[in-house]
């Protein structure tokens, strides 16, 4: 099974939703969980590989406006951005 790595800043970013918005944070936990038990490729949130400058990332929806960018690899998912869409970030 994997492990999470959160890069940066976003371990504050996933506190303060925690805090702040439940709703998005309950939906940002079960896509994490999902993620690492099975493949970060497929599943909920409608996976996308990110192309252009962005290429290697992937994006998982957790609301409308609301993604989570990250990477993986056979050990680890790297979490990256947690947030508003990724041409943001």
């Amino acid at each position: 099974m994997r492990s999470l790595v959160f890069e940066g800043n976003t371990w504050e970013t996933y506190e303060e939703l925690r805090q702040k918005d439940k709703k998005l944070h309950t939906s940002l936990q079960k896509l994490l969980k999902e993620m690492l038990r099975g493949d970060p490729s497929t599943g909920t949130g409608k996976p996308e590989a990110l192309k252009h400058n962005l290429s290697g990332l992937w994006s998982r929806r957790l609301s409308q406006k609301d993604r989570v960018i990250y990477k993986y690899d056979a050990d680890y998912i790297y979490i990256f951005a947690i947030g508003g869409h990724y041409e943001q970030f």
